[in-house]
């Protein structure tokens, strides 16, 4: 390293070094402090948006099961139909941010979905699920955790999926089905995303300044999942930081370095979705 000879030229590099370690620490900071407030902000909206599920599905059950007969599926549109009245008719299941709704057959074949065009109709998912099989084997809310191609939230990449089932009972008494709801992980994390950026956008005290760099991820064991658009090399870092066995009860802090740009991470359980599943956010302050 080549020390300056000249004295003034040699304190005004100590000086800006000086400021510009200042400068970090305060964006390192910032981060660290923006990184857990968007954990403190979103951990009730996961609450409300589980609780909406497992209190809008059983109502939504009862409701389609006066509404079919025992062989749903001979005839697939009526039953696409009936789906969405169901659902339309249930305040918590109108407003959730379920990215799917099915009818399974108790052969666990899915006899219709909401969406038009049905890319799960015809499959199983006790083939792509095996848990899925709880569903008939015992009564009121059962909640499991797998992917389903048919059912998936985006285009490409890996995606884990929450599912919550209810038989559907007829008013013959007969149970043809279960109704089942819940979301891809990717996509419940683009809404995550969307409400923290809009949040910092809003409180922003400097509306000139941009909005800190956030990202959001779902992690159940050893694998992350984050939003639709979020960068690979983002999820495969935060996958390999172990987070499940370092978090206990309270927020676990760290920190990344992706591409040169050093990340606050914040991670905490979500005992809400599921015991082993931790909501994770990635802040930088620019």
């Amino acid at each position: 390293m080549n020390i300056p000879r000249h004295p003034i030229l040699a304190l005004i590099l100590t000086l800006l070094g000086a400021v510009c370690a200042v400068g970090c620490e305060d964006k390192a900071k910032a981060s660290d402090d923006t990184a857990k407030a968007v954990l403190t902000r979103l951990l009730p909206l996961v609450e409300r948006d589980v609780t909406q599920v497992r209190t809008g599905l059983p109502k939504g059950a009862a409701a389609l099961g006066a509404l079919i007969d025992d062989d749903p599926g001979g005839d697939p549109e009526g039953l696409r139909r009936r789906l969405e009245k169901s659902r339309a008719g249930v305040t918590e299941l109108a407003i959730a941010k379920s990215t799917f709704f099915v009818f399974v057959s108790k052969e666990g074949v899915v006899l219709r979905s909401e969406a038009d065009p049905d890319l799960a109709v015809g499959q199983s998912l006790f083939k792509e699920v095996p848990g899925a099989k709880a569903f008939f084997e015992k009564a009121g809310l059962v909640e499991v955790f797998g992917y389903m191609h048919g059912l998936r939230g985006v285009q490409t990449g890996g995606d884990r999926q929450w599912l919550v089932g209810h038989q559907v009972k007829t008013t013959s008494g007969g149970i043809p089905g279960a109704f089942v709801t819940g979301w891809s992980f990717r996509r419940y994390v683009e809404f995550l995303e969307n409400d923290a950026r809009r949040n910092l956008s809003d409180t922003a005290i400097d509306k000139k300044r941009p909005i800190p760099v956030v990202y959001l991820f779902l992690v159940q064991g050893e694998q992350a999942f984050g939003g639709p658009v979020t960068p690979d090399v983002n999820t495969e870092a935060v996958g390999r930081l172990g987070l499940a066995s370092k978090v206990g009860d309270g927020v676990f802090q760290t920190s990344l370095v992706l591409e040169g740009n050093r990340f606050a991470v914040s991670a905490q359980k979500l005992p809400a979705l599921g015991a082993d599943v931790l909501l994770v956010a990635l802040a930088s302050v620019i």
